[in-house]
């Protein structure tokens, strides 16, 4: 056996495993957090006002984060939730027919 066949012979037994998860790493969250459903809030409140949500600038400032990337995760986790969804051009909405928070 060559040293490749015996490197795809490893790697094929390798991949049969799960890897074991590391010492104090959770998983994703089974709820959305506070923190998500204060900006699904925001998101109805600006909606309700303006008839669209509110672009990212805009929650990072009502919120007062620093990053832009506080906020796009939240969203990221609301659509992850099935509270936003994607329509056939990329934009957010609220979801059609799915959960209600």
């Amino acid at each position: 056996m060559s040293y490749m066949q015996e490197a795809n012979a490893i790697a094929a037994e390798l991949r049969g495993h799960a890897k074991p998860k590391a010492k104090g790493v959770r998983g994703p969250a089974k709820e959305p957090t506070e923190k998500a459903l204060a900006v699904l809030a925001y998101c109805r409140e600006f909606f309700a006002e303006n008839d669209q949500l509110p672009p990212i600038h805009r929650i990072n400032d009502h919120f007062g984060w620093k990053s832009l990337n506080a906020a796009q995760n939240h969203m990221d986790s609301l659509v992850r939730h099935r509270l936003l969804e994607r329509n056939a051009v990329g934009k957010l909405r609220f979801a059609r027919g799915g959960r209600t928070a």
